[in-house]
């Protein structure tokens, strides 16, 4: 597939993609303006620094560089998202801070029409989005273009290798892909990126800073969990819920007081998961309704932006994605607030640092639900001595791979800000 194929595919496909957009605003506190995604909305305003983060785990991963460019003087930045989740969480974290809009469909004349009225000195792109047309356009006006936080799983890398006409030309149009780790760099290289411009310059999930606004809600919320042992089951898909269920049935045999916090990854699955907990007669109360009481099971967190904190209420952490074929979701967060993970077994999305954490004993690996469920009652027997160790280890690690924000921000200020 070239370029030209992939443009008239996608013109083509221009109504089903907008119908998605509306379907996504359903339940989201922001609206996708599809104006904005069209082209149709007044243009943005011009931007020293564009950023892309498609949606909240984006947004999260940027919010540290962000920060950082902002406290180094005043700067206009422009943060795209594609989600309305994604832009929700940039207004709770960053408010009036930076200027947000719907990234356009990535069609060359909408990409150009852009860039000429945001005028950027560069832009980031974070993580895995490769969009043709936007790339093309940043090289035909100069702008130099940085993947930042690079990540290639397995399976992208499979199916972005089918298409090697379309992908190798976009590949070459970053100026600099700042990888993870050796892994994705390999992959990056492997899909047609310049050797020379793809680089190891590790991840900036290990520099978010835990905020005091956050600190003070766990100290807030720690009388609701009154002692309570308390696992937490964190961005979960379709059928893990349901999968884990019975294990954590069985388990309050042991741990009568045990709480278990319910986080589904995507907003349109709360009402889901809530009639799950209803017919398997579980008692739960939702976020959005109140706090749990002596008697309640399940805290359904049907709200957003507050995961991360929930982490410092648990004693054990799963992440989802990894019973099922999703491949996973980052491990990283849990350990920020020195909480021990569980996953299952499918994690290609973020292997080199499952791997890494299970070396530093920090997180466990299990084959089905019933052996994470065991996995989790392992670590709430633990006493405080092995959780001390464990939160001591946790630190470590967190502190021994820090620094690609700075990096990624010398970067910038080289090609952006010379002058600064």
């Amino acid at each position: 597939m070239t370029r030209v194929v992939y443009t008239a595919l996608l013109a083509l496909l221009t109504p089903l993609l907008l119908i998605r957009h509306g379907l996504r605003s359903r339940r989201a506190s922001v609206r996708v303006r599809l104006g904005e995604v069209m082209g149709w909305a007044r243009a943005p305003e011009p931007a020293e620094i564009w950023i892309h983060a498609v949606s909240v785990g984006e947004v999260l991963a940027a919010e540290a560089l962000i920060r950082r460019l902002l406290d180094a003087g005043p700067r206009r930045i422009l943060v795209t998202t594609t989600t309305p989740t994604g832009a929700a969480m940039l207004t709770e974290r960053l408010g009036g801070q930076v200027m947000h809009r719907f990234l356009p469909l990535d069609l060359p004349w909408l990409q150009r029409r852009f860039l000429r009225a945001v005028r950027p000195r560069a832009i980031v792109v974070m993580e895995t989005e490769i969009w043709p047309n936007m790339l093309a356009e940043a090289r035909r006006a100069a702008v130099p273009v940085v993947l930042a936080n690079a990540r290639m799983s397995g399976r992208s890398a499979r199916r972005y290798a089918r298409i090697p006409r379309l992908i190798a030309p976009a590949m070459s149009g970053f100026d600099w892909i700042a990888c993870r780790n050796a892994l994705d760099r390999e992959r990056f290289v492997a899909l047609g990126a310049v050797p020379d411009r793809v680089t190891v310059n590790g991840d900036i999930k290990f520099d978010i800073h835990i905020e005091e606004d956050d600190r003070q809600e766990v100290r807030s919320l720690r009388p609701v969990v009154d002692g309570r042992p308390v696992v937490i089951l964190a961005s979960t898909h379709a059928d893990e819920e349901a999968q884990l269920l019975p294990g954590l049935h069985a388990l309050r045999a042991e741990y009568p007081r045990l709480l278990v916090i319910v986080a589904p990854r995507h907003p349109q699955r709360f009402p889901e998961v809530a009639d799950l907990l209803e017919r398997s007669g579980q008692s739960f109360i939702r976020r959005s309704e109140g706090v749990p009481d002596a008697a309640t099971h399940f805290w359904l967190l049907d709200t957003l932006g507050e995961l991360k904190r929930f982490f410092g209420l648990a004693d054990v952490a799963f992440i989802g994605g990894s019973l099922v074929g999703v491949g996973g979701h980052n491990p990283l967060e849990a350990a920020l607030w020195n909480c021990p993970v569980v996953m299952g077994p499918h994690v290609d999305n973020f292997e080199l640092l499952v791997e890494r954490m299970e070396a530093a004993d920090l997180l466990w690996r299990s084959r089905n639900a019933e052996e994470a469920v065991a996995r989790m009652a392992a670590w709430l027997g633990e006493d405080e001595s092995r959780r001390e160790i464990t939160r001591q280890r946790a630190t470590a690690f967190i502190a021994e791979n820090q620094g690609a924000t700075a990096r990624l921000l010398e970067y910038l200020n080289r090609h952006s800000f010379p002058g600064r």
